[in-house]
């Protein structure tokens, strides 16, 4: 009788380990796979979810954003995703469609519960045809009914607070159970950011104005908001490098109006805008447009701290 018992309670503890180890591993298994096409989404992912998630970025700060080099790790993550996060407005336009079509992974396509364009309710810049005209991938874009924005709409601190708010539904969405947790992360970072805003803003007030010249059009939301004036880019349409021609009449449009910065990304041919700088004696400044922590950015915050530091500095120079 006795050794029933003991045999008894040995069979309900062994039921109860076995319980937990299901449980427990259940769990782990259930995180939801998460991939981004860029960084920033990456960031947005990891303020909101933290640990409850896993998430990749397919690209780094350092790669041009409208030609990544197709890699098999890439199709790797796609095949696993349960929820795809794109920037949209057709930044990934020359390679993520290629990359898809190489998966069998339905539940990412466009239009599926585990896709999200991170663009969704932003007010955007739109492209003029002359912007687009001729360039590689873009000018198909023309004949589309669909009008497609400046697809650097992130760079406007503003818009990560809808940026931040799509993935919180999504998330909340596909992950119903953790929703609460997400809830809370999401409104901390909201009010972090939105403090910086502020802060950001103010330190930009006295710059209204102020003209600059940019490499490629991903300052323009930057620019708007705080009232900077570009008066030209280096590339005269998306993507597409400047002639001689080109390069000499911007020489003289900076010496004639004076203007003494030009911005530049790191993805951005080097070359080029050191040359146009050096014959109008303007100063290149190279701002982290992404999330990267080679680039001193680990997260979204962190990357307008950096860029808001050194341009109040350059233009108060």
């Amino acid at each position: 009788m006795y050794i029933n018992r003991i045999n008894t309670l040995i069979y309900n503890l062994v039921l109860l380990i076995v319980a937990i180890f299901f449980t427990t591993s259940t769990e782990a298994f259930a995180k939801l796979n998460i991939v981004t096409s860029f960084s920033q989404d990456a960031s947005f992912v990891e303020e909101i979810a933290g640990d409850r998630v896993s998430v990749s970025s397919l690209t780094n700060g350092l790669q041009d954003p409208h030609a990544v080099k197709p890699k098999p790790s890439i199709a790797v993550y796609l095949k696993n995703a349960d929820l795809l996060i794109v920037n949209g407005q057709q930044m990934e336009i020359s390679w993520l469609p290629a990359a898809l079509a190489t998966v069998d992974n339905p539940k990412i396509m466009e239009g599926k519960q585990g896709y999200l364009d991170a663009s969704k309710n932003i007010s955007l810049i739109p492209y003029t045809q002359q912007e687009l005209e001729g360039t590689p991938f873009f000018s198909k874009l023309l004949s589309d009914d669909k009008k497609v924005g400046n697809h650097h709409y992130w760079l406007d601190p503003a818009n990560g607070l809808i940026i931040a708010k799509n993935i919180y539904e999504k998330l909340a969405e596909m992950d119903e159970g953790n929703a609460e947790f997400y809830r809370k992360n999401y409104e901390d970072f909201i009010g972090r950011l939105t403090n910086k805003i502020m802060d950001w803003d103010a330190m930009m007030a006295p710059y209204k104005g102020k003209k600059i010249i940019s490499y490629h059009r991903d300052w323009i939301y930057l620019a708007n908001r705080h009232g900077l004036n570009v008066a030209a880019y280096i590339e005269p349409r998306e993507t597409i490098p400047p002639s001689a021609e080109h390069a000499a009449k911007l020489v003289k449009k900076i010496i004639d109006e004076k203007i003494t910065l030009i911005l530049i990304s790191p993805w951005q041919p080097q070359r080029i805008s050191h040359e146009v700088a050096r014959q109008s004696n303007a100063t290149i400044l190279s701002l982290p447009s992404a999330v990267d922590p080679r680039l001193g950015t680990k997260n979204y915050i962190q990357m307008f701290d950096v860029i808001y530091t050194q341009l109040s500095m350059h233009l108060h120079g």
